[in-house]
């Protein structure tokens, strides 16, 4: 099947479609994004979403996740208005094909609102047989209005939110979802896993099978914390919490901000070593008995990584690397790597990120995971 993808990014849609045997042609202005995307063997074919145009039979699905910023702090004033500027602006495409970019940006007054409307003008004017789109939650009354315009055009249409942990994504991420088809039905994946139920941690759904931890994705033998960098509650000082056996949070394009606390009372039988001896040969990664510990002043550091993490993960003999390690309280403490949220993302351990550590962590945080896009392009064409 020939996809069309929009806004697509460093390919979280695109991952998925790929290993389900579909060929891609992606839409992406964003260099660091299309650098990635073309050393995972990805071609993006046009730039600008909002002058890009096709003809009807051209493709066969069309996705998006669109721009979502404006949308991301929909309960304050400005998510509000903007929402209200979209909706309103929902109707200027309904009849399909003869309202430019520009012109929507006129009417609605708000460019970036805009953006999200694109994949219904391109919809309408390439009239694909299945359509996929995903955004943050605060998106779904635009996609409800987008159905309604897609279902007086001939289309079946299902909106809703999904949790990705229902998905086997290893991490609590809600995303408001639209799917539509014209040769019949359709609705949302069923899930396959436990949601993961946040003031009842050791609650599981019946009939599915557990949620997938961070630790389980990531081959962590030890217990730890996640810390993450945004407050709750409007209290910047309380921290969400979340421990190594539950999922990851939903991963943004700061998410390497959020801090792994280990406790060196599991460290005890470290072995000590400083930055310019060699590495000891790491064995007994099972019960974590074996470490490797760097000791500069009065300030410790450690590299507690285990030699059955996944590829990517292991630093011994890299002295760069020991830096970012701080201790307090008995508590050994580093930030979440960009390679980690990634796999906690659901792409290949081996996705060839391109690009600074900020460019990547923003191509990650902003990408759909590729477990959930196969979860909904399964469910769509089936």
């Amino acid at each position: 099947m020939r996809i069309l993808d929009l806004f697509a990014g460093a390919g979280g849609w695109d991952a998925a479609a790929t290993r389900l045997g579909h060929d891609v042609e992606r839409v992406e202005i964003w260099d660091p994004a299309n650098r990635t995307a073309e050393a995972a063997g990805l071609t993006t074919v046009h730039h600008d979403v909002t002058t890009y145009t096709t003809e009807p039979g051209r493709h066969l699905a069309h996705l998006a996740s669109p721009s979502c910023k404006r949308y991301s702090a929909a309960g304050n004033g400005a998510g509000r208005r903007a929402l209200e500027h979209v909706l309103a602006g929902v109707e200027i495409y309904a009849g399909g094909g003869t309202v430019t970019h520009e012109r929507a940006v006129e009417m609605i007054g708000d460019a970036d609102a805009a953006l999200t409307l694109e994949p219904l003008r391109i919809a309408l004017e390439g009239r694909p047989w299945y359509i996929a789109w995903e955004q943050t939650p605060a998106v779904l009354p635009v996609w409800q209005a987008c159905a309604r315009v897609l279902e007086r055009h001939g289309y079946s249409v299902a909106t809703g939110v999904l949790n990705a942990e229902q998905y086997g994504v290893p991490q609590t991420r809600r995303r408001a979802v639209l799917m539509a088809r014209m040769d019949g039905p359709v609705a949302l994946p069923v899930p396959t896993h436990s949601r993961f139920w946040n003031r009842s941690p050791e609650r599981l759904d019946d009939g599915v099978k557990p949620w997938v931890s961070m630790a389980e994705a990531l081959g962590w033998d030890q217990r730890a914390e996640v810390v993450s960098n945004y407050g709750t509650g409007g209290d910047p000082a309380a921290r969400g919490i979340h421990t190594s056996d539950q999922p990851f949070a939903t991963i943004t394009g700061k998410a390497d901000r959020f801090k792994i606390h280990f406790r060196q009372s599991a460290m005890r039988n470290a072995t000590v070593r400083t930055d310019d001896q060699p590495a000891p040969t790491i064995t007994g990664a099972k019960d974590w008995r074996e470490r490797v510990w760097l000791r500069n002043g009065n300030q410790e550091k450690a590299c507690v990584r285990a030699d059955d993490q996944p590829s990517g993960t292991l630093f011994f003999g890299q002295r760069a690397n020991w830096a970012g390690w701080t201790e307090k309280d008995g508590t050994l403490i580093r930030k979440v790597e960009p390679r980690e949220v990634a796999i906690l993302q659901t792409f290949p351990t081996d996705y060839p990120w391109q690009g600074g550590k900020s460019e990547v962590m923003t191509q990650i945080g902003n990408a759909v995971p590729p477990l959930l896009a196969e979860a909904i392009l399964t469910a769509l064409t089936a």
